[in-house]
């Protein structure tokens, strides 16, 4: 089994858009321990595909992981003026 992409996961930023200020928000995530381990999964169905327009493609799982006991924060917000 090949091994876990080393940032697998939730991206390091999430933003939001503050209307009183007219500024985006970025808040970085720190985490340590970080160590994905690639687990076998099945999947009976997805039912994501079912619908346009994915409807009638066969889906390939691209990783399945498990991580536990990650120490995992938020850092604070940052405005970025718009």
């Amino acid at each position: 089994m090949p091994r876990p992409r080393r940032f697998a996961g939730p991206l390091p930023f999430t933003f939001d858009y503050e209307p009183e200020t007219h500024a985006v928000i970025a808040i970085e995530a720190a985490r340590a321990g970080w160590r994905p381990q690639l687990t076998a999964v099945t999947v009976a169905r997805a039912a994501f595909f079912d619908g346009a327009p994915f409807g009638g493609v066969t889906p390939v799982l691209a990783a399945a992981f498990h991580t536990g006991n990650v120490d995992y924060h938020w850092k604070r917000g940052v405005r970025h003026a718009l």
